[in-house]
């Protein structure tokens, strides 16, 4: 392990600044090494720093590598960068393509992993194994969250465990890129670790939902176990979030009583539903990173979402919003229009400014619902699957009856016909419902692009739409800069 010695280490903490903060934030901004780690509140006010971190690195970069490639999103304002992600164009000046960000999140917590511990050899956490085990276990849960997203979108990265010294080059450590095999170990070692020392929740809400707990670690490992096709390790840690139903719960929608599509939209934007994305802390969230106007801290969704074509990035790709049914309740949710994406938005006038501080989801209960049903139609079990497929389509549609207009008890999505239907489909065909039932459900979350190549379908839906046809050309560039800065980095195949 390298020696670090007179190391700054910068904590990046906001001053407290409301009651209702999600983080227990210090009014510290840095700590000289050799005066840090002596009490277990700096460890936290380090932890609170890595989170900070994680809201520069996936603002709005969850939709840069999770979506922007898919075939959900059209442009609309111009952007070099925009456009070379939606047509397929990318080169390594761009800087999306520097891994910069989440080093600096997996430097923060390396360095609270190895200083916990040691501070607990030295009994500074006597009487406070319960604080010993958050620090810990929400350290090896953020590490392994960076190195779950990284290899997604690069490969094969270098794996950093040990506190390095860098000083301002997140390169600095001079590493050769990591076999991917051997970063999945470090993965799903982390999270192995990470589950058992943390708790369920947390005494307040807002917190449960915002920093990581067992059911964080466990949606994290669903997620892992699907992207490497373990489906019996997935159907474990699902059922673990699915069984914990005090905590855990689909957020209404459907309303026998409203028509939601005659009525103006404030009605929709006042269901549970919209205020999962509008409000965030939802009771269906999982896993969110949160952000607050008040506390100085902006996710930057407006500028991808939530306005006219002049102001947003993207609107809705037509062909995707003719896939959606004419009484899908997801219609009026995401959309302000038939392009303007606004799901994470209320559909009236909002301030831009004040109001960009809409929380990123994550992982919430109908992302692992459907990553189940997933599994179970890759395992044969068409039954179980529909039983899930079923729950988050009766949440958009009612429950089947002769009287729902919107789900006939024969014909509608949850239907006799229908269920006979997908309970007689090849596995293939299953596999394809499923996967565009998470497309509808889950757009603008960062999902659909992670999952056509985890499936091994973007060449086949990407390719008429930009040209998208070799295996290489799934990952992304690696920055020019980090390769100046290191030439033990090579280059992805496809860009060299």
């Amino acid at each position: 392990m390298k020696k670090i010695s007179n190391i700054f280490l910068s904590v990046c903490l906001l001053i407290c600044c409301s009651c209702e903060s999600v983080l227990d934030k210090e009014p510290i901004t840095g700590y000289s090494y050799q005066n840090f780690w002596n009490e277990p509140a700096q460890a936290s006010a380090a932890l609170n720093g890595a989170y900070f971190r994680l809201q520069t690195t996936l603002n709005t970069e969850f939709i840069t590598y999770g979506e922007a490639r898919a075939d959900n999103l059209d442009v609309k304002l111009y952007n070099a960068g925009t456009y070379a992600l939606a047509n397929n164009t990318l080169n390594a000046d761009y800087a999306y393509t520097d891994w910069g960000n989440f080093y600096r999140v997996i430097g923060q917590v390396n360095l609270i992993i190895k200083n916990v511990q040691e501070m607990k050899a030295k009994g500074l956490y006597v009487n406070k194994d319960a604080e010993y085990n958050r620090i810990l276990g929400q350290a090896l849960g953020l590490r392994a969250l960076c190195y779950l997203w990284m290899v997604k979108v690069w490969g094969n990265v270098p794996l950093v465990t040990d506190p390095v010294e860098y000083d301002g080059d997140i390169n600095a450590f001079k590493r050769t890129r990591t076999d991917t095999l051997q970063v999945y170990n470090q993965i799903s070692t982390d999270l192995l670790r990470a589950q058992p020392l943390l708790p369920a929740s947390y005494t307040d809400n807002r917190k449960t939902r915002a920093t990581l707990t067992k059911g964080a670690i466990d949606a994290m490992l669903t997620d892992y176990y699907m992207w490497r096709n373990k489906l019996d390790s997935a159907l474990i840690t699902s059922n673990r979030i699915l069984s914990n139903t005090t905590q855990y719960k689909l957020a209404n929608l459907y309303d026998s009583s409203i028509d939601f599509f005659s009525k103006p939209h404030v009605d929709i934007d006042n269901t549970e539903y919209a205020k999962m994305f509008i409000e965030g802390f939802s009771a269906e969230s999982i896993f969110e990173i949160a952000f607050s106007y008040a506390e100085g801290t902006n996710s930057g969704l407006a500028s991808l979402f939530g306005g006219g074509s002049a102001v947003v990035f993207y609107y809705v790709h037509p062909a995707f919003v003719s896939i959606f049914s004419s009484t899908d309740l997801r219609l009026r949710n995401n959309f302000k229009s038939e392009s303007q994406i606004f799901k994470m938005f209320p559909k009236g006038t909002f301030d831009r400014a004040k109001e960009n501080d809409k929380n990123v989801i994550l992982y919430r209960l109908a992302d692992i619902i459907l990553l189940r049903a997933e599994a179970l139609v890759l395992k044969g079990d068409l039954n179980g699957a529909w039983t899930l497929l079923k729950r988050v389509r009766e949440r958009v549609f009612g429950v089947a009856s002769a009287t729902n207009t919107s789900n006939n008890n024969l014909t509608g999505p949850t239907g006799s016909t229908t269920e006979s239907n997908f309970k007689a489909m090849t596995i293939a065909d299953a596999h394809e419902v499923i996967l565009e039932e998470r497309r509808k459900e889950l757009c603008f979350e960062g999902k659909r692009w992670f999952d056509l190549v985890r499936t091994g379908k973007a060449i086949s839906k990407m390719e008429s739409i930009n040209g998208l046809k070799s295996q290489e050309n799934i990952l992304f560039p690696i920055n020019l800069n980090i390769i100046r800065q290191n030439p033990l980095i090579e280059q992805n195949e496809y860009y060299k």
